[in-house]
């Protein structure tokens, strides 16, 4: 059963993915600027499904401050559709693009559509370890204070410069608790990431989509972060046989469990 559900969500995210590469194929302006961006770099990063969406997101919510976590054809992207939002009678948004790599962050540069550039900010930044409550997670370690109101998380690389663990992209909560007002984020696919942010925000504020293989967050703001700040371990001690812990994160006011 198990293999059968993996393959039936492989066909699906297959089927979906093609589908995305014929609608970005629509956008004439957005599909030659990907294809002038790729003679540059040969690193595609996410899918065609993940680009069409990041595209239609930015599309609905019509952001002023976007924050991309992992530079990239992302970027090419999300600038694409504010200048599509513009058309439209939208305000013009600003993109802020963070990178860990200096070499990606030349290239980039480097690629970046004329008609775009003045829409991006690059920003070249080392990763740093940290933590929120139990979770250890990896974070930029210099991000501009703005009052980003939509965020792309695809970075940065989640290995721990301390001691080489997996861990998870920490940037989408440190931003979500310095926001008094709504953000939308999407956040591209990894598991330990998504099981940290809904244990955070709760799965109906993080809502993960195994058709697209992202997970949705928002609208969350810091007042939204209020989950883990009492860790209740559940009495489960048996007498006889293994015992094993669980774990429930609960609200400090209403102390429902997640």
């Amino acid at each position: 059963m198990v293999r059968l559900r993996a393959h039936i969500v492989e066909r699906m995210v297959q089927a979906n993915n093609k589908q995305a590469e014929t609608t970005l194929r629509a956008i004439p302006a957005l599909w030659e600027a990907l294809e002038e961006y790729a003679k540059g770099s040969s690193v595609t990063g996410a899918s065609m499904s993940d680009y069409l969406t990041l595209y239609e997101q930015v599309r609905q919510r019509k952001p002023r401050e976007v924050v991309e976590f992992g530079t990239g054809f992302s970027t090419v992207v999300l600038a694409h559709a504010l200048l599509a939002n513009e058309k439209d009678g939208a305000p013009l948004g600003r993109i802020t693009s963070m990178e860990e790599d200096a070499g990606w962050t030349a290239t980039a540069e480097q690629n970046l559509p004329a008609d775009v550039k003045h829409l991006v900010e690059i920003i070249h930044s080392p990763k740093i370890d940290g933590y929120y409550k139990m979770f250890r997670g990896v974070q930029y370690a210099e991000i501009p204070d703005r009052k980003y109101d939509f965020v792309f998380s695809d970075g940065p690389e989640r290995h721990s410069l301390v001691n080489g663990d997996k861990l998870f992209d920490l940037d989408l909560i440190n931003i979500v608790r310095n926001s008094q007002t709504p953000i939308f984020a999407l956040v591209d696919n990894h598991y330990l990431t998504f099981y940290v942010l809904q244990k955070v925000f709760g799965t109906k504020l993080a809502r993960y989509s195994v058709r697209h293989r992202l997970m949705f967050v928002g609208p969350v703001s810091s007042r939204d972060v209020r989950h883990l700040r009492k860790e209740i371990f559940l009495p489960d001690l048996r007498i006889a046989g293994k015992v094993e812990f669980k774990l429930r994160m609960a609200l400090d006011e209403e102390y429902q469990f997640d």
